[in-house]
């Protein structure tokens, strides 16, 4: 048993290492954005990075989970082959086609999208981004599929270093702005995905395998909706914001929404990569003696991290972005803690969905999704025009706890796992009276209160926290080797 999960720490430790070194990007960029973007020029690129996204899921069509599926499932080589050389196909036959007819009308999306059509080059820069993240998705997935993980984190830093010094040179030094940024997101994935995906082409060719097709779509086309139920509850809000609210403030708060986003990136970087570790270790394991209770094991470790964390950051929310950002991004500091308790119950959700996984039942994970985009709609419907940018961080940290319950549920009658879910709610619901305390106390709902009292509040909730997990020296010290273990260079 400690052997798999130190198996499962090794490669997500790998991912964490390829997520941190790509987005150190965005770290970098934090401090940048503050200083040479203003909010509205930061909103206008935000609303073209979930067309990216938006255009990476329909290239993709749920296939870059089917790979990883049917190699780790193939009986031999030649039937991993098949496998991925048809994913290679599908993915061209594709996505061509939508970029050409993308781009024959950037000066209509860009209207739709930002409400102006004088702005079809970040569009553009938009179709080409999501072309490229597509491609290295399918190319990385190949490396997740086969635990290549030492090969996927090179991948990863290679791109992000080249986006970090073209997104300094376009904004720092030509002052290109919003479409700065965009390019500097967008070129190296573009390149990178490319050449990663002809390198598969040559390995493996580029042929479509009608029977390999029919499973992988069976498998992944249940995903394509979920996928993009999933784009909306991440993106809808973004959105969202910039049509309910008045034209001339809505792009400035999708601008501070999306800041408090990166500050929230200490937090994205371990859920992404759970979620690039989880599938592989899931699909290869769960059949073994006593995987549920490996599986309850990492639930442990994890979401002790993930509370400890996202507490972390709601408390001391306005003292980082007092160091990292700039007066007129301040405003960001209200929205934090609630996005901290969004991606917490995002992050849980992972492995509570671990038994739809195993069964095999992608469409009812599918309708779960889809069923939470569209609560999420309503809810920021119902609550930006009140609350604005904290109404729409809101409705995602509700829809994100519905969508951990739901799946958490349905999962367990088909694959059970035995979740110690006591210690968990009790300290969320212990961090979430915290926090609303000190900023009751303070009198500041950004969260500028005296440092000393969310010194002491990270004091008091660290013994309650310890206590709800019973973490005795002893499993202090187990988890100081998990650590360890999870830095440890992967084998290939």
């Amino acid at each position: 048993m400690p052997g798999r999960i130190r198996e499962l720490a090794r490669h997500t430790g790998a991912y964490g290492v390829a997520t941190i070194a790509g987005g150190i990007t965005r770290v970098v960029l934090v401090p940048v954005i503050a200083r040479y973007l203003t909010t509205e020029e930061y909103g206008r690129a935000s609303v073209i990075l979930i067309l990216i996204t938006l255009l990476a899921i329909i290239f993709d069509l749920g296939q870059s989970s089917s790979l990883i599926k049917f190699v780790n499932e193939a009986p031999d080589e030649n039937e991993k082959k098949m496998v991925v050389s048809t994913v290679l196909a599908t993915t061209l036959l594709i996505s061509l086609p939508v970029v050409i007819l993308l781009g024959l009308i950037p000066g209509r999306l860009s209207n739709l999208l930002l409400g102006s059509g004088s702005y079809s080059n970040l569009v553009l820069v938009g179709v080409a981004g999501g072309l490229g993240n597509a491609l290295l998705q399918v190319g990385l997935s190949y490396e997740r599929a086969i635990a290549r993980s030492h090969r996927y984190v090179v991948y990863t830093v290679l791109k992000g270093a080249l986006s970090l010094a073209l997104t300094i040179l376009l904004i720092v030094v030509l002052n290109k702005g919003a479409l700065g940024l965009l390019a500097g997101l967008a070129i190296p994935p573009l390149a990178i995905g490319a050449a990663i995906y002809f390198q598969r082409v040559a390995q493996f060719s580029l042929r479509l395998y009608g029977r390999v097709f029919h499973k992988i779509l069976d498998f992944g086309l249940p995903l394509v909706p979920m996928n993009l139920a999933m784009w909306v509850l991440a993106y809808s809000d973004i959105y969202l914001l910039r049509r309910l609210l008045p034209p001339g403030v809505a792009l400035s708060e999708v601008g501070l929404y999306q800041y408090a986003h990166e500050i929230c990136l200490v937090l994205v970087l371990p859920v992404t990569s759970l979620n690039l570790a989880w599938p592989q270790f899931l699909f290869a394991g769960h059949s073994g003696d006593g995987a549920p209770e490996v599986f309850a094991r990492v639930h442990r470790y994890f979401s002790f991290f993930l509370i400890a964390m996202a507490f972390l950051l709601a408390v001391f929310s306005y003292h980082i972005l007092a160091v990292v950002g700039s007066d007129r991004y301040m405003a960001s500091s209200s929205v934090v803690p609630l996005l901290a308790g969004s991606l917490l119950f995002y992050g849980l959700s992972i492995l509570y969905a671990s038994g739809l996984f195993v069964a095999g039942k992608t469409r009812v994970l599918a309708g779960v999704v889809i069923c939470c985009s569209v609560l999420n709609i309503f809810l920021n419907w119902l609550l930006i025009p009140v609350l604005g940018k904290e109404g729409a961080a809101l409705a995602t940290l509700l829809t994100n706890l519905v969508m951990a319950l739901a799946v958490l549920g349905l999962s367990q009658r088909l694959y059970r796992i035995p979740f110690s879910l006591g210690p968990v709610f009790a300290s969320i619901g212990i961090a979430a009276a915290i926090v609303a305390g000190l900023r009751a106390l303070t009198g500041d709902m950004l969260g500028g209160g005296n440092a000393g009292y969310a010194v002491a509040a990270t004091a008091v909730f660290g013994v309650a926290l310890a206590a709800l997990y019973r973490m005795r020296p002893s499993d202090l010290a187990s988890g100081v080797r998990f650590i360890r273990s999870v830095l440890r260079r992967p084998r290939p």
